[in-house]
């Protein structure tokens, strides 16, 4: 867990979106050309940045991965990356039950050497994504997404 504020700032950082032209670069780069994500990432990123930093609580999740976990050697070996999601999902439940909203950002590619940097976590251990718990901000937006149909994505039976 990062409490302090300085170690906090210096640690996301980072993902501070400086103006629009760098997040739309961002964005050029994933190759987002839909408006409605496009703009969903443009409200996003800044927010983000103020999520992690003004957080209650900002909890650094680590799992210990031997090998590559992009390239595993058998099944087992993402048994890891498996449970320490299945700990995020229980840690944002527990929130959820308690009236907290949580949060997870997976960090970007170039995120996860600046996070070892400023943590000096050992270099078999991976942290999957920040937790932000706090409560919501009372004057809080919501971008327009796409509207998708439960029936569209749910099937029964069969496929």
């Amino acid at each position: 867990m990062v409490n302090d504020k300085k170690a906090r700032e210096k640690l996301v950082r980072i993902s501070d979106p400086k103006d629009v032209d760098t997040i739309n670069d961002k964005l050029d780069s994933l190759g987002l050309s839909n408006d409605l994500q496009r703009n969903m990432f443009l409200d996003a990123f800044p927010k983000q940045y103020s999520m992690l930093y003004n957080a209650g609580c900002l909890i650094l999740p680590f799992f210990r991965q031997k090998g590559s976990l992009l390239h595993p050697e058998t099944l087992s070996s993402l048994n890891g990356f498996a449970s320490i999601w299945c700990c995020i999902e229980n840690i944002l439940l527990a929130a959820a039950s308690e009236g907290i909203f949580g949060v997870t950002r997976i960090p970007m590619s170039e995120e996860s050497a600046h996070i070892k940097a400023v943590v000096g976590h050992p270099d078999d251990y991976v942290m999957p994504c920040y937790i932000a718990l706090g409560y919501p901000a009372n004057d809080t937006s919501r971008t327009k997404q796409n509207d998708l149909s439960v029936d569209a994505k749910i099937h029964l039976n069969c496929w």
